[in-house]
């Protein structure tokens, strides 16, 4: 019996989150394997019979130090046995140990772009008031044009690669960038490309109505939904039939619904956060992103096996991988204008035009099913282990 453990910091929402209940639920129908999921949080009220049935919950402390977590995951590990362990975004402090102790594999899930970090730093540089004036007395030439981050994010990722067995990214695109930037041989890395799952949708719903529709986090530094909004402003005057609806919550929630009102939008609707939005992708005619960076959006994805049209920037090549194939639209990051006039095009196609592109979509995420996906995890793991 192999024994695989996922680390996360809460659980089970979210996408990365869903990625592991699908391969561990694939590994329990396959048999022998066993799944568990170490995480810091533990959201009760989302556990269903379904998810325990095929995997085990361990809690791990949350407010304690770095080295004192680390200590109760290998803890953890030695009592349940674990075979290999998949840290999700990027490892745990002092890994090389648990290594070398435990005998473990070990590998990381990298579930965003490449160098995500050097987002991560940018937004922390500015974030609180001291941290402002640091970055504008001190900081402010170092980091103004992410040159600093970005080589911040390439050692962080270097780390992470030399320190673990395997290193898993979202596409070829990805792993391609990776082994150029850190100067790998391709042939002997130890990366690998392993799509994000989607669920085969038997009753695809393609009568439509005028909605565009956004689901995700109201986090102004990742989303952007700011953006969205001042493009629809652009929009809501020459397509008086269609409405925007804007599915989720965060802290930036105030803000944005404060911006709705300054532009006077009249047809958009805040729906507030819900657990399943699949009533939502099935009446919405064009999902939309306007992130200032993502990995391999769940929403895109989610929207296309719906029969939805995806329009969003082309912030990285796993955006342009989803879209790409005549299934959505890319826009140049950042073009607010172009993304406007996008979605006027799309609003104004013939409906044979709209269905093309929309069956073109549900076939391509059909590629992706869960079992499909699952499957390379289950020959990383199997790979790992006999080595």
């Amino acid at each position: 019996m192999m024994k695989i453990a996922f680390i996360h910091n809460r659980f089970p929402a979210g996408g990365a989150e869903r990625i592991t209940i699908d391969i561990a639920r694939y590994l329990h129908d396959v048999g022998g394997y066993e799944v568990y999921v170490y995480a810091a949080r533990v959201d009760q009220s989302l556990l269903t019979c379904e998810i325990e049935e095929c995997l085990k919950i361990r809690v791990i402390p949350s407010q304690v130090l770095p080295s004192r977590r680390t200590a109760a995951v290998e803890r953890l590990m030695v009592s349940d046995g674990i075979d290999v362990l998949v840290q999700v975004g990027k490892s745990l402090p002092g890994i090389d140990g648990i290594r070398q102790r435990t005998g473990c594999k070990t590998v990381i899930a990298c579930h965003g772009e490449p160098f995500w970090q050097r987002h991560v730093i940018m937004h922390r540089r500015q974030k609180g008031f001291i941290r402002r004036m640091m970055w504008h007395l001190w900081n402010r030439r170092r980091f103004q044009d992410g040159t600093l981050a970005m080589k911040m994010a390439k050692e962080r990722t270097m780390r992470d690669y030399a320190l673990n067995d395997a290193y898993t990214v979202l596409c070829e695109s990805y792993r391609n960038e990776v082994i150029e930037t850190l100067g790998l041989d391709a042939a002997d890395a130890h990366i690998y490309a392993i799509e994000n799952a989607e669920r085969v949708i038997e009753d695809v719903c393609y009568a439509k109505e005028n909605v565009v529709l956004f689901c995700g986090r109201f986090e102004n530094w990742s989303k952007r939904v700011d953006r969205l909004l001042r493009i629809w402003a652009k929009v809501e005057p020459i397509i008086p039939d269609w409405r925007l609806v804007l599915v989720g919550d965060g802290r930036d929630g105030k803000m944005l619904r404060s911006l709705a009102s300054e532009l006077k939008l009249e047809r958009v609707s805040f729906e507030g956060m819900h657990r399943d939005v699949t009533g939502y992708y099935r009446k919405a005619s064009i999902v939309c992103l306007t992130s200032e960076t993502e990995g391999w959006p769940l929403a895109l994805t989610e929207g296309q096996a719906q029969g939805c049209i995806g329009v969003a920037f082309g912030v990285t090549s796993g955006i342009r991988e989803i879209l790409g194939g005549d299934c959505g639209f890319v826009v140049p990051p950042y073009d607010e204008a172009g993304f406007a006039a996008t979605i006027v095009k799309v609003a104004s196609m013939d409906e044979d035009e709209l269905m093309r592109i929309r069956m073109n979509g549900v076939r391509k995420r059909s590629g992706y099913a869960p079992e499909v996906i699952a499957e390379k995890w289950k020959t990383l793991f199997d790979t790992l282990v006999s080595r």
